[in-house]
């Protein structure tokens, strides 16, 4: 179960005079990449290698869908390294970073593969 308000003030105030450490935040996991590897996704990420999209939005155009979804399903490939996102200007375009996903179906583990180094 939450804190209270007057725990969290109480927390808060002892950080704040030097008394105590803040409470670990909640945990962020790195999403998996077989759950991450939809058939949508794979689609963005052929259409990041084909055809190059200059940003964010013009990638959503070229897949027909909406910019907040595709940004969504963007952060995820981030996380796990399939993609960078480049900020040129105002815009962030999205580069293919991965090469291939290795999955070893016996221990259940999955890697991610990088694209070599550009020279």
């Amino acid at each position: 179960m939450g804190k209270t308000f007057d725990e969290l003030e109480a927390e808060l105030r002892g950080v704040a005079r030097g008394e105590r450490s803040p409470s670990p935040g909640p945990e962020r996991r790195v999403p998996d990449p077989v759950d991450v590897l939809t058939p949508s996704n794979r689609e963005l990420l052929r259409v990041i290698a084909e055809r190059e999209p200059a940003g964010i939005g013009e990638l959503a155009d070229l897949l027909g869908k909406q910019r907040t979804n595709v940004s969504r399903s963007l952060r995820d490939l981030y996380r796990l390294g399939l993609v960078r996102l480049v900020r040129e200007g105002s815009s962030i375009r999205p580069v293919l970073a991965a090469a291939e996903v290795r999955v070893d179906l016996r221990a259940g583990a999955s890697t991610v593969v990088p694209l070599p180094a550009a020279e």
